[in-house]
């Protein structure tokens, strides 16, 4: 995908295969998100996005469900 940015996500709280669920559909629903795989071990999100996401994009949309952000690469 020509001009998407790859970035990666760290959210805290993330517990089960049903948090990883909520964080991919938030993050989805971010403008301009095309992709989004949450790595549930590891706490992060890889997103893909064009633009590239914001950090307090990212971080409204895990606050908004109830997770903590934790910095955004």
């Amino acid at each position: 995908m020509f001009g998407v940015t790859k970035q990666i996500v760290h959210v805290e709280g993330m517990h089960c295969i049903h948090c990883a669920a909520n964080v991919e559909k938030a993050l989805g629903a971010v403008e301009g998100v095309k992709s989004v795989k949450v790595d549930l071990e590891k706490k992060i999100a890889t997103v893909k996005a064009k633009p590239a996401i914001t950090e307090e994009a990212a971080k409204a949309a895990i606050d908004a469900i109830g997770f903590k952000f934790a910095g955004l690469e």
